[in-house]
């Protein structure tokens, strides 16, 4: 290292700083008191942006610790919210309930996140929460799990008036992972101040799977939201009426990314939810979704193409039709020759990727194969050229 680099403008040390691995920047602190001074923010968001915790006493003390030094406070954006591989959050803390199921109040636990959340970590207005369970311990009353962890965090946005950025609730089991209801603490989100604190979140993601006792909930979470730019919902069962609400739903016409898991939808419903975000949608995410009337995705595909300018990510996986839940295939995009070295196998080996190049694009589409035979359920896309795609698309999809 040349002598002179720890004389460099702070603002260049901190550009070359973005570029380093953690652990290097760790070495290069430890340089001299001049690097360690001018690394300091560059350190601090590294480390610090997201925080995790199992809300324990122990994990609550550390992120505490965390809050005292004024120079990492503020680095942190994110809140992680993660239970064990047994689904064990909450240790060290008593968590009395209601008869409803929901937690009791003044409890410490509560108390301490509400400080720091309030307090202290004051540009921390992200939360993901994270499951590992499939099936949340109904008549565990002693234990807290993740739908209380949603629950808590949305009674502290009422309380303390936290303007979120964005809120994220995530399950390892995707579709099949569910939360309970009576622990979520729904009644909250009617009230004014929660509402007031709400409608500034950005981005919105519920990848578990909504039961249809919190379609009523999550429609109104939605509506309270001034522009949402980010939208990514996971469906466990029922039928079309959630989709047909939600396209009707006038707040959202300004959507950047839309991802929508296990939904059933009709032509008629997502149709119109795509066009009024046709001028800002840039990603698009479907998988195992199922049009559940007589309509065909041929023609959803037809019906978007030349009409989203922005849009650059597409996914399409695991797609049915027709009231027999006919399997969507894309098979006949093998007739272009796969990429050298592309060909990636799921760890079950029932799952392989390659990549192919569609006549003159520049960037080629992801197939992803199922089974043994070659059998193409989901393509992806991550281009300029989407209209090109969806012109393919529309030629070769058929039902299996």
């Amino acid at each position: 290292m040349s002598l002179r680099f720890p004389t460099l403008a702070i603002e260049i040390i901190e550009l070359i700083a973005t570029f380093v691995e953690l652990a290097d920047l760790r070495s290069l602190r430890l340089v001299c008191r001049e690097l360690n001074r001018k690394t300091l923010n560059s350190f601090g968001l590294a480390t610090f942006a997201t925080i995790q915790t199992d809300l324990s006493h122990k994990s609550l003390e550390r992120i505490r610790s965390i809050s005292k030094s004024e120079h990492f406070a503020i680095h942190v954006q994110c809140l992680h919210v993660k239970d064990s591989a047994d689904g064990i959050i909450g240790q060290g803390f008593d968590w009395p309930r209601h008869s409803s199921g929901c937690l009791a109040g003044n409890l410490h636990g509560t108390d301490l996140l509400r400080d720091l959340l309030s307090q202290r970590l004051l540009n921390c207005r992200s939360f993901l929460i994270y499951s590992y369970d499939e099936y949340e311990p109904r008549h565990d009353t002693d234990r807290l799990v993740p739908s209380d962890a949603v629950g808590l965090i949305l009674s502290i946005v009422a309380e303390a008036d936290l303007a979120l950025q964005s809120f994220t609730v995530q399950s390892s089991h995707h579709g099949n992972g569910r939360l309970d209801t009576p622990r979520l603490q729904m009644p909250l989100s009617q009230t004014l101040e929660f509402v007031k604190a709400w409608s500034q979140i950005e981005e919105l993601v519920l990848d578990y799977a909504i039961t249809p006792d919190q379609w009523n909930w999550v429609l109104h979470l939605i509506s309270s939201v001034l522009k949402l730019r980010k939208l990514s919902l996971g469906f466990y069962e029922g039928d079309t009426s959630f989709m047909q609400r939600l396209s009707s739903l006038h707040e959202l016409n300004r959507l950047e990314e839309l991802g929508l898991g296990s939904a059933r939808v009709t032509v008629d419903a997502i149709t119109p939810l795509l066009l009024k975000n046709r001028d800002t949608l840039h990603s698009l995410s479907l998988q195992y979704t199922a049009l559940d009337d007589e309509g065909k995705w041929s023609t959803v595909l037809e019906n978007m193409k030349g009409q989203f300018p922005q849009l650059q990510n597409l996914v399409l996986f695991w797609l049915k039709q027709g009231t027999n839940n006919s399997r969507i295939i894309f098979s006949k995009l093998l007739k272009y020759p796969a990429l050298p070295g592309s060909e990636v196998r799921g760890p079950n080996d029932r799952l392989k990727y390659d990549s192919r190049r569609i006549e003159s694009m520049g960037d080629p589409i992801r197939l992803r194969y199922w089974g043994i035979g070659q059998m193409v359920v989901g393509v992806e896309y991550h281009g300029k050229e989407t209209d090109q795609v969806l012109s393919a698309l529309v030629d070769t999809v058929e039902t299996n």
